[in-house]
């Protein structure tokens, strides 16, 4: 028996410092998940117990663990909502300044808003607003790192005064006729901020001024740890949609963990149809333009295709009513698929492991998906990385396939379009083996069509040499299918020149001579295209894990129809370098229960040897006793 440990200060940068951002589209439920981290694990009505489910599966067995874990552990999270963040900007510039905007072009003519009955409302708010504005004034004049006393009256502005239900007043006043004025409104907002540092400016940006907001939010974080210098800072910001927002956050701090909050597209759209009570096309629209939206120079919009993609952690908003309609089927069968699991138990699940990392290990979908995951890192696509795995029945992978060209051929990555560019015609007519190795990574089609060589040298010959500055060593390389589709047949996806990452794992198992995967699982990092799901169809895939859905009919046209029709799941799970994170122990668990529990346990031929010598101590201690004796 060894004195007990109390290993607390192993963890304490674990559980003392904990940042958590959430992201995904409208109506995923990031809201809820955001509120339950505020509550904590203070009510053990909200998440199921362990007892209710049966043990004969090992994800039951981790989620005993993780639930008496977390009911330990798992303490409230302070909450910063954007909407609140946007509301102190907001009254910053004064109500005047506000109804100015309410009334501007910007909404009226754009978006069809009309905020007559908002604005009626904002001005019997006019004291309010006025109050808040000349306290967020004045405490910005003394803003700095070093500011103590700045830190002090934003903490108290935020947290202790009654600022959150004036914000949440205003958002509810917005809302008064419909819900989508007010999203649409303060999407408007956020956009200025990053990209004038403006709530009401469109017209002029920079690059600089895409930190706007989340540097506000930096603040009041370090506000909190100002005003607790000694207890934890558990901080959850919902919800964050802008790529370099997250950039910001995560190199900022090592604590800080993306969680991607994702539901059943079909579902999700049904509810806020539901809620926002509007046309269905103008639903879908505003959907699309959050999701698809901040690309290249429109890098300031919100982007939530990638601020998904960037995820530590995915958690699959599904109700405990609904998990356990879909496992009901499971119970007869001798099927080794995890079972599902509600967002509730994921949410203990990664909390637990991000205060304990390695207490449980990682679920056969999360090694999985995580294979597929690093793989799509090979991919030499400039549009988008995808990776693929597929599995047998038990989990065992059988091929790995990332979105790339055909073995021979060049990604498009490495390949140099100055070269294509400054090449004369003759170059381009020899014979490939005479040619430059940088003209060899072309097709015979890029170096001679006279259409294609037109819109290409339209795109980057001016363009090359107005900018070549900018570039800073950058290599030059194009994609084909997007000037090939600008200049022929609109938005086609055949003339992609990578094959697809789930179509070239298929193809690695006939490359290589593999087995068959009947029965199988596939695991994708975003979802199936259309002609992707009927191979996968054909050979007999059981089930498809995927992360983000296609935007075409894969689902409802093939993988949903006959009589074979794989199972399709949403991935929850850690990936990338959280898997990591969360899954490697600080030291061997054994080890660890050893020093808290104060055992020293050995082996019988180590207590044999130890008795052996303590035998022959007092052996040697009386043979001296003798001697003296004698003597």
């Amino acid at each position: 028996m060894s004195t007990p440990i109390d290993l607390s200060n192993f963890y304490h940068l674990r559980s003392e410092f904990t940042i958590i951002g959430i992201t995904g589209r409208t109506g995923s439920g990031c809201s809820t998940v955001a509120t339950q981290f505020e509550k904590g694990f203070t009510n053990e009505s909200d998440y199921p117990k362990p007892s209710r489910f049966p043990s004969i599966h090992n994800s039951y067995k981790k989620y005993q663990i993780i639930y008496r874990f977390a009911k330990e552990n798992f303490k409230p999270f302070k909450l910063i909502r954007y909407k609140d963040i946007l509301s102190l900007f907001i009254i910053q510039y004064g109500l005047n300044n506000f109804i100015n905007f309410l009334n501007s072009d910007e909404l009226r003519t754009i978006n069809g808003f009309d905020f007559s009955k908002e604005i009626d409302l904002l001005k019997r708010k006019y004291r309010e607003f006025e109050k808040y504005s000349s306290t967020f004034i004045e405490i910005q004049k003394d803003r700095s790192d070093e500011n103590e006393e700045f830190k002090e009256k934003l903490y108290k502005l935020f947290f202790e005064s009654d600022f959150r239900n004036f914000s949440s007043e205003i958002n509810t006043i917005l809302q008064e006729e419909a819900l989508m004025k007010r999203n649409k409104c303060l999407q408007i907002i956020a956009n200025n901020l990053r990209k004038s540092g403006h709530p009401y400016n469109y017209k002029s940006g920079n690059p600089k001024n895409v930190f706007t907001v989340v540097e506000l939010i930096n603040d009041i974080i370090k506000a909190h740890r100002n005003h607790f210098p000694k207890a934890p800072t558990q901080i959850v910001i919902d919800s964050l949609r802008n790529p370099f927002e997250i950039m910001f956050f995560k190199q900022r701090f090592s604590a800080f963990y993306l969680i991607a909050i994702n539901r059943d597209n079909e579902e999700r759209v049904q509810k806020l149809k539901e809620k926002y009570k509007i046309e269905h096309e103008d639903l879908i629209d505003f959907l699309e333009e959050e999701y698809k939206g901040g690309k290249g120079n429109e890098f300031f919009r919100q982007y939530v295709r990638e601020c998904i993609e960037k995820a530590d952690i995915h958690i699959t908003y599904r109700s405990q009513a609904n998990a356990d309609k879909l496992n009901i089927d499971r119970i007869n069968e001798k099927d080794n698929t995890s079972p599902y699991f509600s967002w509730e138990m994921q949410l203990l699940k990664y909390i637990s492991l991000i205060h304990h990392p390695g207490l449980i290990t990682p679920s056969p979908e999360e090694r999985s998906m995580q294979l597929a995951y690093t793989a799509k890192y090979n991919s030499g696509c400039i549009s988008r990385q995808v990776g693929a795995a597929i599995t047998d029945k038990n989990y065992s992978i059988k091929s790995i396939g990332w979105n790339n060209t055909p073995e021979g051929q060049v990604p498009c990555l490495l390949r140099n379009a100055e070269a294509l560019l400054n090449s004369t015609e003759e170059e381009r007519k020899k014979d490939e083996d005479l040619q430059t190795q940088e003209l060899k990574a072309f097709t015979p089609y890029e170096k001679t069509d006279k259409e294609f060589r037109k819109v290409f040298e339209e795109h980057y010959k001016e363009q090359l040499a107005a900018n070549s500055y900018n570039l800073k060593g950058r290599n030059v390389c194009f994609c084909f299918k997007s000037l090939k589709n600008s200049c022929s047949e609109g938005k086609n996806q055949v003339h992609t020149r990578s094959l697809h990452a789930e179509e070239s794992a298929f193809l690695q198992i006939t490359k290589y001579g593999g087995t068959g995967v009947q029965g199988g699982k596939l695991f994708t990092t975003a979802s199936p295209c259309e002609l992707c799901s009927k191979k996968a169809y054909q050979l007999g895939i059981k089930v498809i894990y995927y992360i983000d859905p296609y935007p075409g009919i894969s689902q409802s046209q093939v993988l949903g129809a006959g009589s074979l029709k794989p199972e399709v799941r949403l991935f929850n799970g850690a990936i990338g370098s959280t898997y990591h994170w969360l899954y490697e122990p600080f030291m061997a668990y054994k080890d660890e229960l050893s020093l808290l529990l104060g055992q020293d346990i050995k082996d019988l031929a180590s207590k044999q040897k130890n008795r052996i010598i303590e035998l022959e101590k007092q052996v040697s201690q009386l043979l001296n006793e003798n001697t003296k004796l004698k003597a």
